[in-house]
Protein backbone atom coordinates (compact mmCIF):
# COMPACT_ATOMS: atom_id res chain seq x y z
CA UNK A 1 0.00 0.00 0.00
CA UNK A 2 3.24 2.67 0.82
CA UNK A 3 4.65 1.64 -2.22
CA UNK A 4 1.55 2.35 -4.16
CA UNK A 5 0.80 5.51 -2.93
CA UNK A 6 4.95 6.51 -3.61
CA UNK A 7 4.29 5.56 -7.04
CA UNK A 8 1.12 7.60 -7.22
CA UNK A 9 2.98 10.52 -5.54
CA UNK A 10 3.37 13.43 -8.14
CA UNK A 11 6.93 14.56 -8.66
CA UNK A 12 7.48 18.64 -7.86
CA UNK A 13 9.25 19.37 -10.95
CA UNK A 14 10.01 17.59 -14.05
CA UNK A 15 13.26 15.76 -14.55
CA UNK A 16 13.97 17.74 -17.89
CA UNK A 17 14.00 21.22 -15.75
CA UNK A 18 15.62 20.06 -13.25
CA UNK A 19 18.27 18.58 -15.66
CA UNK A 20 18.15 22.11 -17.98
CA UNK A 21 18.99 24.14 -14.59
CA UNK A 22 21.99 21.51 -13.70
CA UNK A 23 23.56 21.66 -16.96
CA UNK A 24 23.19 25.65 -17.05
CA UNK A 25 25.29 25.20 -13.53
CA UNK A 26 28.06 22.92 -15.38
CA UNK A 27 28.71 25.01 -18.65
CA UNK A 28 28.80 28.45 -16.22
CA UNK A 29 31.57 26.46 -13.91
CA UNK A 30 33.58 25.24 -16.75
CA UNK A 31 33.64 29.00 -18.37
CA UNK A 32 34.59 30.62 -14.88
CA UNK A 33 37.51 28.12 -14.49
CA UNK A 34 39.49 29.72 -17.20
CA UNK A 35 38.90 33.03 -16.20
CA UNK A 36 41.52 33.01 -13.41
CA UNK A 37 44.23 32.06 -15.93
CA UNK A 38 45.12 36.12 -16.95
CA UNK A 39 47.88 36.95 -19.36
CA UNK A 40 51.40 37.79 -17.41
CA UNK A 41 52.18 41.53 -17.70
CA UNK A 42 55.89 41.68 -17.87
CA UNK A 43 58.37 45.26 -17.85
CA UNK A 44 59.71 44.50 -21.21
CA UNK A 45 57.08 43.74 -23.82
CA UNK A 46 59.82 42.17 -26.20
CA UNK A 47 61.96 39.78 -23.83
CA UNK A 48 61.08 35.98 -24.29
CA UNK A 49 62.97 35.55 -21.71
CA UNK A 50 60.77 37.46 -19.46
CA UNK A 51 57.77 36.39 -20.46
CA UNK A 52 58.82 32.61 -20.73
CA UNK A 53 59.73 33.20 -16.68
CA UNK A 54 56.27 34.61 -16.31
CA UNK A 55 54.34 32.04 -18.42
CA UNK A 56 56.29 29.28 -16.01
CA UNK A 57 54.80 30.77 -13.21
CA UNK A 58 51.40 30.00 -14.31
CA UNK A 59 52.67 26.42 -14.82
CA UNK A 60 50.42 25.69 -11.01
CA UNK A 61 47.32 27.57 -12.37
CA UNK A 62 47.37 26.04 -15.61
CA UNK A 63 47.49 22.33 -14.15
CA UNK A 64 44.79 23.16 -11.41
CA UNK A 65 42.36 25.00 -14.00
CA UNK A 66 43.17 21.65 -16.10
CA UNK A 67 42.28 19.32 -13.23
CA UNK A 68 39.34 20.83 -12.48
CA UNK A 69 37.78 21.11 -15.73
CA UNK A 70 38.25 17.21 -16.05
CA UNK A 71 36.69 16.93 -12.90
CA UNK A 72 33.36 19.44 -13.40
CA UNK A 73 33.31 17.14 -16.78
CA UNK A 74 33.31 13.87 -15.19
CA UNK A 75 30.53 15.37 -12.87
CA UNK A 76 28.67 16.38 -15.66
CA UNK A 77 28.95 13.05 -17.31
CA UNK A 78 28.13 10.80 -14.07
CA UNK A 79 24.76 13.01 -12.98
CA UNK A 80 23.71 12.93 -16.77
CA UNK A 81 23.99 9.04 -15.93
CA UNK A 82 22.16 9.30 -13.28
CA UNK A 83 19.32 11.56 -14.30
CA UNK A 84 19.02 9.25 -17.50
CA UNK A 85 17.37 6.25 -14.80
CA UNK A 86 15.28 8.74 -12.81
CA UNK A 87 12.08 8.51 -13.24
CA UNK A 88 10.19 10.98 -11.29
CA UNK A 89 11.86 14.04 -9.01
CA UNK A 90 10.85 14.27 -5.08
CA UNK A 91 11.36 17.85 -3.03
CA UNK A 92 14.46 15.18 -1.29
CA UNK A 93 16.12 14.60 -4.40
CA UNK A 94 15.71 17.99 -5.87
CA UNK A 95 17.70 19.60 -2.48
CA UNK A 96 20.45 17.29 -2.55
CA UNK A 97 21.00 17.77 -6.44
CA UNK A 98 20.79 21.46 -5.97
CA UNK A 99 23.80 20.66 -2.76
CA UNK A 100 25.80 19.05 -5.65
CA UNK A 101 25.31 22.14 -7.65
CA UNK A 102 26.39 23.85 -4.68
CA UNK A 103 29.66 22.56 -4.47
CA UNK A 104 30.35 22.28 -7.82
CA UNK A 105 29.60 25.93 -8.67
CA UNK A 106 32.14 26.69 -6.10
CA UNK A 107 34.88 24.85 -7.34
CA UNK A 108 36.44 28.36 -9.34
CA UNK A 109 37.58 29.28 -6.12
CA UNK A 110 39.74 26.55 -4.62
CA UNK A 111 41.07 26.17 -8.10
CA UNK A 112 42.12 29.65 -8.14
CA UNK A 113 43.30 29.50 -4.57
CA UNK A 114 45.68 26.13 -5.29
CA UNK A 115 47.31 27.45 -8.42
CA UNK A 116 48.20 31.09 -6.73
CA UNK A 117 49.49 29.39 -3.70
CA UNK A 118 50.61 25.49 -4.93
CA UNK A 119 53.23 25.21 -2.86
CA UNK A 120 50.88 25.94 0.81
CA UNK A 121 49.90 23.58 2.41
CA UNK A 122 46.05 25.16 3.34
CA UNK A 123 45.40 25.84 -0.11
CA UNK A 124 46.37 22.70 -1.83
CA UNK A 125 44.06 20.89 1.16
CA UNK A 126 41.17 23.13 0.81
CA UNK A 127 41.09 22.26 -3.17
CA UNK A 128 40.67 18.33 -1.76
CA UNK A 129 38.26 19.32 0.77
CA UNK A 130 35.82 21.02 -1.66
CA UNK A 131 36.14 18.36 -3.76
CA UNK A 132 35.06 15.98 -1.34
CA UNK A 133 32.23 17.56 -0.86
CA UNK A 134 31.09 18.11 -4.56
CA UNK A 135 31.93 14.28 -4.40
CA UNK A 136 29.94 13.87 -1.52
CA UNK A 137 26.99 15.53 -2.93
CA UNK A 138 26.79 12.92 -5.87
CA UNK A 139 26.76 10.18 -3.24
CA UNK A 140 23.98 11.64 -1.21
CA UNK A 141 21.91 12.14 -4.50
CA UNK A 142 22.64 8.51 -4.79
CA UNK A 143 21.78 7.40 -1.85
CA UNK A 144 18.73 8.89 -2.11
CA UNK A 145 17.56 6.88 -5.14
CA UNK A 146 18.75 3.54 -3.39
CA UNK A 147 16.47 4.58 -0.06
CA UNK A 148 13.77 5.64 -2.82
CA UNK A 149 13.73 3.14 -5.72
CA UNK A 150 10.35 4.36 -6.68
CA UNK A 151 11.93 7.69 -7.83
CA UNK A 152 13.93 5.26 -10.37
CA UNK A 153 13.27 3.90 -13.93
CA UNK A 154 11.68 0.29 -13.62
CA UNK A 155 14.13 -1.33 -15.58
CA UNK A 156 16.88 -0.29 -13.46
CA UNK A 157 18.95 -3.31 -11.71
CA UNK A 158 18.53 -2.37 -7.75
CA UNK A 159 21.60 -4.48 -6.02
CA UNK A 160 23.75 -2.84 -9.39
CA UNK A 161 22.86 0.56 -8.57
CA UNK A 162 23.23 -0.36 -4.88
CA UNK A 163 26.99 -1.60 -5.88
CA UNK A 164 27.98 1.86 -7.97
CA UNK A 165 26.58 3.94 -4.71
CA UNK A 166 28.71 2.10 -2.83
CA UNK A 167 31.36 1.92 -5.00
CA UNK A 168 31.19 5.69 -5.94
CA UNK A 169 31.74 6.57 -1.92
CA UNK A 170 35.12 4.90 -2.01
CA UNK A 171 36.59 6.79 -5.29
CA UNK A 172 34.60 9.99 -4.35
CA UNK A 173 35.00 11.64 -1.40
CA UNK A 174 37.32 8.81 0.29
CA UNK A 175 40.06 9.26 -2.51
CA UNK A 176 39.84 13.03 -2.03
CA UNK A 177 39.96 12.80 1.84
CA UNK A 178 43.26 11.13 1.13
CA UNK A 179 44.34 13.89 -0.61
CA UNK A 180 43.49 16.55 1.93
CA UNK A 181 45.44 14.86 3.89
CA UNK A 182 48.17 14.40 2.00
CA UNK A 183 48.51 17.99 1.06
CA UNK A 184 49.99 18.75 4.59
CA UNK A 185 52.79 15.91 4.04
CA UNK A 186 53.74 16.83 0.43
CA UNK A 187 51.88 19.64 -1.96
CA UNK A 188 53.34 17.96 -4.60
CA UNK A 189 52.52 14.55 -3.47
CA UNK A 190 48.59 15.69 -3.57
CA UNK A 191 48.83 17.35 -6.56
CA UNK A 192 49.59 14.53 -8.42
CA UNK A 193 47.16 12.39 -6.22
CA UNK A 194 44.10 14.72 -7.26
CA UNK A 195 45.63 13.96 -10.80
CA UNK A 196 45.36 10.18 -10.67
CA UNK A 197 42.31 10.65 -9.56
CA UNK A 198 40.91 12.39 -12.49
CA UNK A 199 42.53 10.25 -15.17
CA UNK A 200 41.04 7.48 -13.36
CA UNK A 201 37.53 8.75 -13.81
CA UNK A 202 38.07 9.67 -17.23
CA UNK A 203 39.63 5.88 -18.22
CA UNK A 204 37.09 3.91 -19.65
CA UNK A 205 34.42 2.05 -16.78
CA UNK A 206 35.53 -1.46 -18.39
CA UNK A 207 39.69 -0.22 -17.93
CA UNK A 208 38.69 0.77 -13.91
CA UNK A 209 36.19 -1.82 -13.25
CA UNK A 210 33.03 0.04 -12.47
CA UNK A 211 30.01 -0.88 -13.39
CA UNK A 212 28.56 1.03 -16.88
CA UNK A 213 25.06 1.42 -16.01
CA UNK A 214 22.56 0.25 -13.26
CA UNK A 215 20.10 -0.57 -15.62
CA UNK A 216 19.53 -4.20 -16.64
CA UNK A 217 20.02 -3.69 -20.09
CA UNK A 218 22.51 -1.23 -21.57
Amino acid sequence: MTSDRANRAPEIISRGRVEALSDGVFAIVVTLLVLEITVPHIAEHGSVTELARALRTLAPKFVSWVMSFVTVCVIWLNHHRLLTMVRRVDNGLFWLNANLLLWTSFTPFPTALMGDYPTNRLAVSFYGWVMFLASLGFVLVRGHLHRRPDLLQEDVDRTTFRTGTMYSILMGPAAYAIGAGLAWVSQIGAFIWYGAIVCYFVLPHSMRGAPLSSRTQP
